[in-house]
């Protein structure tokens, strides 16, 4: 029975009508950084890095334009420093301590301090750590690094500066300086596919079982630009992004090769080599061709993707439901499909026939701009078609929900529960359903006690389950006018004119 009132009454709502969180997921990078060129840079191998800014980014991994050797490095440049986006992880496979990732023959070259300091230029490739220095007399004598002198990197020149650090200690003689080189190309994709013993030593994609750990972090977004158009590595992304650690569900950025086994992957036969070669999961958008920034570089379309989706998260509280597709990237100059392949213009009518309506995105001038254009997910077909596929947003808006409860609820296991604590879950979760559709997330959300799929023993065990039905919020994915000529304005004129 409703509860008798008579007068003027007010309520204090315990929780706000809308959802709240830390931030946004962090997108996951894995590939290749100079770490190398800086501080203890084997210490930043395969672990996850947290970073906010391009300054942590080039203080615990380098930087470098050269993003064919060094892929993380795009990430930082179209993230942090185009877009301010963040957070990333990174997660970094070159190891300037293993020996396939390394030149085999030491360089070795003649320096002669002026002003107790000398440079070696072009020094890009120089391991940081490896550098030796001895002097050249009949019996040389090593200089002490942190005694005698300290090593600097300039990453935007690439000089390193070495400069005693007492008057005196590296004297003014000519000085033989020893170092090992770096060669990205070592890096195979075994590397970044990895490794797991099962218990909590893991290299490579592997290392995303990591991410939460030592990030506090759930790890909702995967990319490996440079890696992913291998199909042995993006296999091996997918395998990785499925619960992890037991819980998470992480969502995929991956791209198409322009080339694969000495063939060109083209406009015209790519829906095909996505289809035989396994680019048709649930939980990835795939991205075709590359793009060509107005700046000359090659950009991968999963990172411009990314980026703008990531844009979009640290506008919505870290809510998944706007897709990257139509979001404007100002810096395309033109699609790359390779040297061989240049002077063509691509309109989006060429784009969505050959591309998205074959699950693959990528970017087109719509609307008087440059934009990403596709938003399905990647196992949609036309004949394959349904309510989730049809739009990235549906998967991640259920990863999101999933990820979310998982994170939040961890707090109340193990402690007494009566149906009252039961009751009040189902009220708080049903309240942030109500704000999701408040805002247009879902167009529905109800939650329930799961009691169909539940026994007594289940309950006496103490394992509860919550059913969460939703409705995610659809797109306009085509906007049609229907213009028809009629003869009625000739009815008007002549009424008019009478």
């Amino acid at each position: 029975m409703a509860e008798y009132l008579h007068g003027a009454y007010g309520q204090i709502n315990p929780v706000e009508n809308r959802v709240s969180v830390d931030g946004p997921a962090p997108i996951v990078y894995i590939g290749t950084a100079p770490v190398h060129t800086i501080e203890n840079g084997a210490n930043y191998v395969n672990t996850p890095v947290l970073v906010n800014n391009i300054a942590e980014a080039r203080k615990y991994l380098g930087y470098s334009d050269d993003w064919t050797n060094y892929t993380l490095c795009e990430a930082m440049n179209v993230h942090l420093m185009r877009k301010g986006t963040a957070p990333l992880v990174f997660i970094n496979v070159l190891d300037p301590t293993k020996a396939a990732h390394k030149n085999a023959t030491k360089t070795t070259v003649e320096k002669t301090p002026v002003n107790g300091a000398f440079t070696i230029a072009s020094a890009g490739s120089v391991i940081n750590s490896s550098i030796v220095i001895k002097t050249t007399d009949d019996t040389p004598v090593t200089k002490v690094r942190g005694t005698d002198y300290t090593v600097s990197y300039n990453m935007d020149k690439e000089i390193i500066t070495v400069t005693e650090l007492t008057a005196g200690a590296l004297g003014t003689a000519a000085l033989s300086v020893e170092y090992d080189t770096i060669k990205p190309s070592g890096v195979t994709s075994a590397d970044v596919i990895g490794t797991t013993d099962g218990a909590g030593l893991n290299t490579g994609l592997y290392v995303i079982n990591n991410v939460y750990q030592l990030t506090g972090l759930v790890p909702a977004y995967l990319a490996a630009p440079g890696f992913s158009s291998d199909p042995d590595v993006h296999n091996a992304m997918y395998q990785v992004s499925k619960k992890i650690n037991g819980h998470w569900d992480a969502y995929m950025f991956v791209d198409i090769p322009l080339t694969y086994d000495s063939t060109a992957v083209t406009l015209d036969n790519v829906a095909t080599f996505k289809a035989a070669h396994g680019y048709n999961h649930d939980n990835e958008t795939v991205y075709f061709p590359m793009a060509e920034g107005t700046d000359g570089k090659k950009y991968h379309i999963s990172v411009l993707a990314a980026a703008n989706f990531q844009e979009l998260l640290v506008d919505q509280e870290g809510i998944p439901y706007r897709t990257a597709s139509n979001t404007e990237c100002d810096f395309i100059q033109n699609l790359y499909l390779g040297e061989s392949n240049v002077g063509r213009v691509f309109d989006d009518k060429i784009i969505n026939e050959k591309l998205n309506k074959n699950g693959i995105a990528s970017a087109t001038y719509v609307a008087g701009r440059w934009a990403i254009w596709g938003a399905h997910s990647a196992d949609y077909t036309e004949e394959d078609a349904d309510y989730i596929n049809v739009s990235e947003t549906n998967k991640m808006m259920l990863f999101y929900i999933s990820n979310d409860f998982q994170q939040r609820r961890a707090l109340d296991v193990d402690k007494p529960t009566t149906m009252n604590d039961i009751l009040q879950i189902v009220s708080e979760e049903q309240t942030r359903l109500d704000a999701l559709v408040n805002i247009g997330a879902l167009t529905y959300g109800l939650v329930t006690v799961n009691a169909e799929q539940m026994t007594t023993a289940d309950i006496v065990k103490g394992d509860w389950s919550f059913a969460f039905n939703v409705t995610t919020t659809p797109l306009a994915k085509s906007l049609t006018a229907v213009v028809s000529w009629t003869d009625e304005g000739f009815i008007t004129w002549f009424e008019a004119a009478a």
